[in-house]
């Protein structure tokens, strides 16, 4: 019988916690997967909705998504785990988007985006845009169905003190 040299088993075990924590996930819109963690990097590989992927590690509002052969970075909201409603995993332990916040709903307080290069000069310069708005009025809802879908998702209200 062969042997297996030390090295190769020492390399393996080395990455077999990196390969443990890759976790199902699906884009749930179209994903441009980026060579690095930012919008202005290269794309190495666009991805339509509902496309399965590996979710294997998280920098800021970016992960890195393994589709086949692809690998490449997407942002954060732009994925859902595949088991998000599935609950903890075997034995107590966390799955990767439980450390991370990915979990359907579940995302904490530390998880933030932001807006960039929107100084007092460009607000003030801003223009109304009508077409825009007419669009969000769309989204309007009734407080029945507003009530509706909090008791769906077992919301229950909360009195938030206003910002000074």
């Amino acid at each position: 019988m062969r042997r297996l040299p030390a090295a190769f088993v020492i390399i393996a075990a080395a990455f077999a916690p990196w390969l443990a924590y890759a976790e199902p996930a699906i884009t749930i819109k179209a994903v441009d997967l980026k060579a690095q963690a930012a919008s202005d990097a290269k794309t190495v590989a666009s991805l339509p909705a509902n496309t399965s992927v590996d979710l294997v590690e998280r920098q800021g509002a970016w992960v890195q998504l393994r589709s086949g052969n692809d690998v490449g970075w997407g942002k954060l909201f732009d994925v859902r785990l595949a088991g998000a409603n599935t609950g903890s995993t075997k034995g107590g332990a966390k799955s990767l988007g439980d450390v991370l916040g990915l979990a359907s709903g579940q995302r904490g307080a530390s998880v933030t985006t932001g807006v960039r290069g929107l100084d007092g000069e460009t607000l003030a310069r801003a223009q109304p845009n009508p077409q825009e708005f007419a669009k969000l009025v769309t989204f309007q809802v009734t407080k029945e169905q507003a009530q509706t879908f909090a008791a769906a998702g077992n919301l229950a209200p909360r009195e938030v003190e206003l910002l000074k």
